[in-house]
């Protein structure tokens, strides 16, 4: 008879296969309960009758995510770090703080489990399409799922409920760690309560693990923030010096870098690379150097190889950033700054200027006849002149402070500043 019994949302039937704990942990038996998600609460007496029994001499852990009532605390798998029972299933497989990050940037989250049943729970809500497209376009900016990896119909799932309530959709991929540190924390604490003093040392391993992994989400939710690339790098940085203490941490990128694809540790003893991967591929290679205390580098290593690739993609978000903020700022058709941008560029010239005690030049400029000629050769000749016109003034935009741009229509302008 297993010593420990586990009981879970059978929505996290397959996280639960996936990380296989009878088999890493021995004397486990996990059973699962029906999902309620879009069903009233159920009282933990009632549900317990519909289980196989569990002995007086087993230990319980249930996971509630708020679909059970009346279980005593000592049952309950909660998050000792931050102190939270769960209420929503998705803080089962990422940290709250980042949750709740991005629920006030309008993302609905959903996890892959919940994405299998959507029509059936939108039922269990008393939803049609259209009440429910009213009422997730009034309530949220796009859908999101933490995408653990377990489920190849994930993002087909993802993409027929986005679009069945006519929302945007975006994923990250969360993985399993968080969810195998919480359950391997309460699993082993349970065990080294009734157990040796060696598996009371590896329950303080586990924790350790589990608190700076936790402190590293912490601080990803901070770098997740962050819009420009030079400022995710440094802040990437100054992350890994706040969770290993090195002496110095490097970012190579890959268009730079001559390492093989699978670097060597460059010290065995107090250093090592992690490669950064993010959605298009190879970013770069991360180097830890003289961790200050080395006896526990194989768990940096460990600890690296899980949070850097979200590090990448928070490189990749800024990239994209930048690439929409160039966009926004640049005209369609000449690639000259617009409107937009001139406004902008002229107030920053100006305040410099103005404490500087420097002359600023504008010159507006019009093409003649432009219309007629537009209606005699055609739009596409008409187009044609316009980029003319626009490359011959970036031409003329030498220094840092020169700005040349499409004021409207066939209206030009050329800022430029004095020596």
């Amino acid at each position: 008879m297993a010593e420990q019994v586990v009981v879970f949302c059978s929505n996290y039937r397959r996280e639960l296969e996936a990380l296989n704990l009878p088999e890493n942990y021995g004397d486990i038996e996990v059973i699962y309960f029906p999902s309620r998600c879009g069903m009233p609460s159920i009282e933990w007496t009632k549900l317990k009758e519909q289980l196989p029994e569990v002995g007086d001499d087993q230990e319980l852990h249930v996971v509630s995510c708020g679909g059970i009532t009346g279980l005593a605390q000592t049952q309950l798998i909660a998050d000792r770090h931050y102190n939270y029972d769960f209420k929503q299933c998705y803080h089962l497989i990422t940290s709250p703080d980042l949750a709740e990050y991005y629920i006030r940037k309008g993302f609905y989250l959903v996890s892959s489990g919940w994405l299998a049943y959507w029509r059936d729970i939108l039922e269990g809500w008393g939803f049609d399409q259209p009440t429910a497209v009213k009422f997730f376009k009034e309530t949220t900016r796009a859908i999101l799922l933490l995408d653990t990896g377990v489920d190849p119909a994930a993002e087909t799932n993802l993409q027929e409920f986005a679009g069945y309530i006519e929302r945007p959709r975006e994923t990250v991929k969360v993985g399993l760690d968080y969810l195998k540190l919480l359950l391997s924390n309460r699993v082993l604490k349970t065990r080294a309560e009734i157990s040796s003093q060696a598996d009371k040392t590896q329950l303080a391993e586990k924790q350790k693990e589990f608190a700076d992994f936790a402190m590293a989400l912490d601080l990803l939710n901070t770098l997740a923030r962050v819009r420009q690339e030079e400022a995710v790098l440094e802040s990437m940085k100054n992350m890994f010096h706040m969770l290993f203490a090195p002496k110095a941490v490097n970012f190579t990128s890959a268009a730079h870098a001559v390492a093989a694809s699978n670097p060597a540790v460059i010290n065995d003893e107090d250093s090592f690379i992690v490669p950064v991967q993010g959605s298009s591929g190879l970013l770069g290679y991360l180097e830890i150097i003289g961790v200050n205390q080395p006896r526990y580098l194989a768990q940096y290593k460990k600890l690296a190889d899980k949070i850097v690739n979200i590090c990448g993609l928070a490189i990749e978000n800024a990239r994209h950033y930048q690439t929409i903020k160039d966009l926004s700022n640049t005209d369609g058709l000449t690639g000259i700054a617009n409107r937009r941008k001139l406004e902008e560029h002229l107030a920053q010239e100006w305040r410099r200027l103005l404490r500087e005690k420097k002359p600023l030049t504008l010159m507006m400029c019009d093409i003649d006849f432009f219309k007629r000629y537009n209606d005699l050769y055609g739009h596409q000749a008409g187009d044609d002149c316009l980029k003319a016109v626009a490359n011959v003034l970036a031409d003329h935009s030498q220094r840092s402070g020169d700005l040349a741009a499409r004021y409207g229509g066939e209206e030009f302008t050329l800022g430029f500043t004095h020596k």
